[in-house]
């Protein structure tokens, strides 16, 4: 039993609720215990956290920008920003905003898109400012 074919097995129960985790991981602790193999474990486990706090952070950056794009999105037209200003259809601007998985990862907006977004919140506040009907 080689302890990479056990930590390679162990990765299908991180994140999932539960504790066949720890479970799979005590039994890992038991039948490998030299120096080598704590030290093995130990970069396991981190390694595994890091991908962890990586996948909360970006949860909550979709979670982000949904939340601030919920009332907005009832007033302005989002087919219209993601024609007039991205130059796509809405399902890609929805994609964005909703985190869907797209070619198996997650979408979201670059910087450079957030700024484009910022832009056109700028320029259709101006217009819609600017109405006066009589």
């Amino acid at each position: 039993m080689k302890l990479e074919n056990e930590l390679r097995k162990l990765k299908k129960y991180i994140g999932k609720p539960g504790t066949e985790f720890d479970k799979q991981l005590q039994k890992v602790k038991e039948n490998f215990t030299s120096k080598k193999d704590i030290e093995q474990i130990d970069k396991f486990i981190k390694e595994g956290l890091s991908g962890l706090t990586a996948d909360l952070k970006q949860f909550n950056n979709e979670l982000s920008v949904r939340e601030q794009l919920k009332d907005v999105s009832q007033i302005v037209s989002m087919s219209y920003i993601a024609e007039m200003y991205f130059n796509k259809k809405s399902q890609w601007l929805y994609q964005r905003i909703n985190g869907n998985t797209v070619n198996g990862k997650p979408a979201s907006f670059k910087q450079e898109e957030i700024k484009t977004l910022n832009k056109a919140f700028k320029d259709i506040s101006k217009k819609i400012g600017s109405v006066v009907v009589s």
